[in-house]
């Protein structure tokens, strides 16, 4: 083990306390979010009916706050002030393998929520479902795979300092097979289908949720983007002691993006149906236009009770649900 003990410049311990400080930031960012969005969760998501979707997303909103907290833990020199460095080596060495499993996976099921949410505005055309399905299914084997590379290449440079009581690496890993495959190239081409749909006129039912999506959704893509593609060139150029300056912020930032899009456009299929329904009251055309108002909210995929499926279908031929 003594080839593996680092050695610190002045240079090297400022950087190290830099990712500390970042990573730091990045989980206070994301718990402030959480509290204040828990309300709106309660309200939108938790009363909804159980469906895959929705198990999704609690899992992004939930698991990646409890894997940050660790992490955070040891990465920012409060973890073991007892000395007790064989046992904190081996979690080392656990929970940055879990980490970067969890982060993988969080990552995928945040870009198959928001590609739920596309198929809805294309009215699942068949061709573009196919054609992104397809491309998902593809970045997805890809990203298993480099995310199995990465954390078995990582496993033996990864050391608890006992001076800095913080788990570090001794070497650079290479951390591109891990963000390019199944990041920067799916996100590239869900923004670049998503202005595409832009050209097309939206069914008068989609146009709230339109402008939610376009809305929130291009500040996912602009905050996720940029960070995930800040997070590349970071680990191509920066040195060793900065490998994990931008990691845990950035993936804090992305949940909180991700769990602001969901919540909006929630809020926005509820506000959509109850206006549906305001205007069946005026008309006079009640119910028939309640189960229309009723379909509208099926398409968002995140209700607490579901139309009947075969009038959904008989009133609007294009739409077939997908639930949360």
């Amino acid at each position: 083990m003594a080839d593996l003990v680092p050695s610190f410049t002045f240079a090297d311990l400022q950087n190290l306390r830099a990712s500390q400080y970042v990573s730091a930031v990045g989980l206070v960012v994301l718990l402030w979010d959480h509290f204040l969005t828990l309300h709106d969760e309660i309200e939108l998501i938790w009363r909804a009916r159980l469906s895959f979707p929705k198990v999704l997303f609690l899992f992004n909103r939930y698991a990646v706050p409890t894997c940050l907290i660790v992490l955070t833990y040891v990465v920012c020199g409060q973890a073991d002030k007892r000395g007790l460095h064989t046992d904190f080596l081996q979690s080392c060495q656990a929970w940055f393998g879990v980490g970067i499993v969890i982060g993988m996976v969080s990552i995928g099921t945040s870009n198959f929520l928001i590609l739920l949410r596309l198929w809805v505005l294309w009215d699942r055309r068949t061709r573009l479902v196919v054609i992104t399905l397809s491309l998902f299914l593809i970045t997805q084997i890809t990203a298993i795979v480099c995310t199995t590379y990465v954390v078995l290449s990582m496993m033996p440079f990864m050391i608890f300092e006992p001076y800095m009581h913080s788990c570090m690496l001794t070497q650079k890993v290479n951390f591109v097979v891990l963000w390019a495959p199944g990041v920067i190239v799916f996100e590239v081409m869900i923004f670049i289908t998503t202005w595409w749909n832009a050209l097309d006129k939206p069914l008068a039912q989609h146009t709230k949720m339109t402008k939610v999506m376009y809305r929130d959704g291009s500040i996912y893509f602009f905050v996720s983007g940029r960070l995930r593609l800040s997070n590349l060139i970071l680990s191509i150029v920066s040195p060793l002691s900065l490998i994990f300056l931008g990691v845990f912020f950035i993936w804090s930032a992305c949940n909180v993006t991700l769990s602001r899009l969901v919540i909006n456009l929630r809020r926005a299929a509820i506000e959509a149906e109850e206006d549906n329904l305001q205007l069946a009251d005026a008309q006079g055309s009640w119910p028939f236009s309640s189960r229309q108002g009723s379909c509208v909210s099926e398409n968002y995929e995140l209700q607490s009770q579901g139309p009947d499926t075969d009038i959904c279908t008989s009133f609007s031929p294009s739409v077939t649900s997908i639930t949360m």
